[in-house]
């Protein structure tokens, strides 16, 4: 009966045993996997107001299509005009240089109903990655020239790199 007991005691022992040791491996690789992933994301998302009421300057040609940095007044200026409407939300969002800055993204002018949508903007390091995507639609009667105007807080300031995904 001692025999039996003792067995029975030293079995129990040692699965109890068994089964704990994988439970820490299985932390400490988790913890592990945990640390590497935080090593390896250096992304953190950039907040952005939208600019409305603006329209690219009939003056600015195709070759300026693409990704733009402007950090003052008269760079936005060269390229871009208020575009003031009626009613509530008529008036061009405000930009503050002293305070932001501007990432435009401005694309061709097309027929196809051209729009710029899914933008992703992360500090990538000491880089600003902007990603986008064009899309065109259906055929209209005029053409247009889309835009997007982000306004960022300076505190955000880095290289850019951009990225496009384009769609039709």
């Amino acid at each position: 009966m001692r025999t039996l007991l003792l067995t029975i005691s030293t079995a129990i022992f040692l699965v109890t045993s068994c089964n704990n040791a994988p439970k820490e491996n299985q932390q400490n690789q988790s913890d592990s996997l945990a640390t590497n992933q935080l090593q390896h994301t250096d992304k953190e998302p950039i907040p952005y107001i939208l600019a409305k009421n603006y329209f690219v300057k009939n003056t600015v040609g195709e070759e300026k299509n693409g990704v733009h940095k402007l950090e003052s007044q008269a760079d936005f200026d060269s390229l871009f005009s208020a575009a003031a409407t009626m009613g509530k939300d008529g008036m061009p969002t405000e930009i503050n240089f002293d305070k932001q800055f501007v990432i435009a993204i401005i694309t061709s002018t097309s027929d196809l109903t051209p729009t710029i949508d899914s933008i992703i903007l992360e500090k990538q390091g000491q880089e600003i990655a902007v990603t986008y995507k064009e899309v065109l639609g259906e055929k209209q009667s005029y053409q247009i020239r889309p835009v997007a105007i982000l306004i960022i807080d300076k505190q955000y300031q880095g290289p850019l790199k951009s990225e496009i995904q384009k769609e039709i």
